[in-house]
């Protein structure tokens, strides 16, 4: 049996979509939901790198939001991409 090339940790075994189904690739911009006690609200942040750290679990952006702090979405069914 031949052995298949492991798949890159820097690119997904499953593509990263959005809540629209649009391709979430690095340098877009997103907004995503934020809840702080009864607050809530959408934060902007720009995708500087999409990790999969295991094949049965689905992608996760990480991003830097305008404060420039680092931002980990787990879950892409919340965001949406507004811009590249």
């Amino acid at each position: 049996m031949l052995d298949k090339p492991r798949p890159s940790i820097d690119k997904p075994t499953v593509p990263a979509s959005d809540f629209l189904g649009c391709p979430v690739e690095v340098g877009h911009a997103v907004v995503y939901p934020v809840r702080r006690g009864s607050k809530m609200w959408m934060q902007k942040a720009n995708v500087t790198q999409i990790v999969q750290h295991d094949r049965t679990q689905p992608p996760l952006l990480v991003c830097l939001n305008p404060a420039g702090r680092k931002v980990t979405i787990q879950n892409l069914d919340n965001c949406v991409v507004v811009g590249d």
